[in-house]
């Protein structure tokens, strides 16, 4: 999961701290039954509702936590499109015992690819009186479960991004592409039902035609495989083989170069999507110029709605060379 740079965290806490204090200024303007009309959230609310959404964005971005972990692109709020270069080869190795080069001498051709930075949010309204009655009824005020429900739906946009990228976000002709929609992933078919009939053996076919689909491009190193929740649970818990004494899933992590599974609710069922060497970036990474955070729309006057909700500034972006070649594997039906 992204985490706060120190930048980011400062920011948050100052917004938090700003509105408070509004509040409480709203507050010392009311009189009577109006007076209730500002409600100060404070830092164990706020502690509070993090913890929670925290546990939300680990339920719903096993893709797009992996790929964070991995490789984490900083960036700022001003920055509206990163670009990556593809780089040519160029020039020639020239052995010689004098030191002397007479070898090919050229430049590289170099060409910047694209990918746009977008915000993605998501707020909840609530009326001054609802929020009395919340003040009434559980001491607190702030309506935890909007804001909970706001953060759930930033989580699953952020994944859905991770796998399908966002059409509708083009800047300068670059779009936001996710790993299966990315142009230069290698792909293959293996023809089985990975969550209900597939045999082991199967299984250990659609795995290695994910190695052989990576290995055509010349992307070596230890395997992450995203996999269908559903198709990894059917593995966890079938039988290799009629009196072998493992599973499936026990069986494929000892195939070679195989580092992990990550299974994920969003990938699509008797779907494999493989990155070589995911630790190591070449393959891209999650661009962030704003983890997911709770935020609040400051009020102006008593009778004014409560805004809540949730935002984040990240997007995935994938990588590939001058020859199209890429670390992403997606190997489906």
């Amino acid at each position: 999961m992204l985490i706060h740079t120190a930048e980011q965290e400062l920011a948050v806490n100052q917004a938090r701290e700003l509105f408070d204090t509004q509040e409480e200024s709203i507050g010392r303007m009311g009189t009577g039954i109006l007076i209730g009309n500002s409600a100060p959230i404070g830092p164990e609310a706020w502690r509070r509702i993090d913890g929670r959404v925290t546990r939300v964005l680990r339920n719903r971005l096993a893709v797009f936590d992996r790929l964070a972990r991995a490789n984490t692109i900083p960036m700022g709020v001003g920055d509206i499109v990163n670009y990556y270069p593809k780089v040519t080869d160029s020039g020639e190795a020239h052995v010689s015992m004098d030191g002397r080069s007479s070898g090919l001498q050229d430049q590289a051709n170099i060409t910047l690819v694209g990918t746009p930075l977008p915000i993605i949010d998501s707020f909840t309204r609530i009326g001054w009186r609802q929020m009395e009655v919340l003040r009434k009824q559980n001491g607190g005020g702030l309506d935890g479960e909007s804001v909970v429900n706001a953060a759930r739906r930033v989580a699953e946009k952020l994944e859905d991004m991770a796998l399908n990228g966002a059409s509708t976000i083009v800047v300068a002709g670059a779009p936001v592409y996710g790993l299966l929609t990315f142009p230069d992933r290698n792909t293959d078919t293996h023809g089985f039902t990975l969550g209900s009939t597939a045999t082991g053996a199967n299984w250990v076919t659609a795995v290695g035609k994910v190695q052989t689909a990576l290995e055509g491009d010349f992307a070596f190193g230890p395997i992450t495989i995203f996999v269908n929740y559903g198709d990894w649970s059917y593995a966890s818990r079938t039988d290799y083989a009629a009196a072998y004494p493992k599973t499936i899933a026990e069986r494929l992590m000892e195939m070679g170069q195989i580092r992990e599974f990550v299974p994920a609710s969003n990938v699509p069922a008797n779907t494999l999507i493989g990155i070589a060497d995911i630790d190591g970036g070449e393959w891209g990474g999650i661009m962030s110029a704003m983890a997911p955070t709770s935020v609040s729309k400051n009020r102006l006057n008593a009778q004014d709605d409560f805004v809540q909700g949730h935002m984040a500034i990240a997007a995935p972006q994938f990588r590939s060379d001058a020859n199209s070649r890429s670390r992403i594997a997606v190997v489906t039906q």
